[in-house]
């Protein structure tokens, strides 16, 4: 799968990791008996993209959060973790998974209500002819 790397406008790419680093890594796959997402990663193939590519403190976010890697791989790193899940069973997932690694209770802190979209020129469309 690709994984991609950003950073802010004029600040160039930085790597933190060792020099003698290979572009291939061998890391032991999570088994299928203990898989609680579908496409799970490896918490250790979070762990060295992060410590390569960033320091203690700095932020890392993930798009598609699945079971949480990222955020446990963040813990174990010190780094602040931004992700994203769009499926609210591993949303679940990813809270009881950080619960348990870090033996803390989570908080949820609700945001603004989300608001009505304006319908679009399709939606209009489609309304107009109904």
């Amino acid at each position: 799968e690709i994984c991609f790397y950003g950073w802010k406008e004029g600040a160039g790419h930085k790597y933190y990791g060792p020099n003698n680093a290979t572009d291939l890594w061998h890391v032991k796959k999570v088994s299928p008996q203990a898989m609680i997402h579908l496409t799970e990663k490896p918490v250790e193939l979070a762990v060295r993209s992060i410590q390569y590519s960033s320091l203690p403190g700095q932020n890392v976010l993930d798009l598609f959060g699945g079971s949480g890697s990222t955020m446990i791989a963040c813990e174990q790193t010190g780094r602040r973790a931004f992700l994203m899940e769009l499926d609210p069973p591993y949303c679940d997932v990813i809270v009881k998974r950080w619960e348990e690694f870090t033996g803390k209770k989570a908080e949820r802190i609700p945001g603004p209500e989300p608001k009505e979209a304006a319908p679009t020129e399709v939606e209009a469309a489609v309304e107009a002819k109904v």
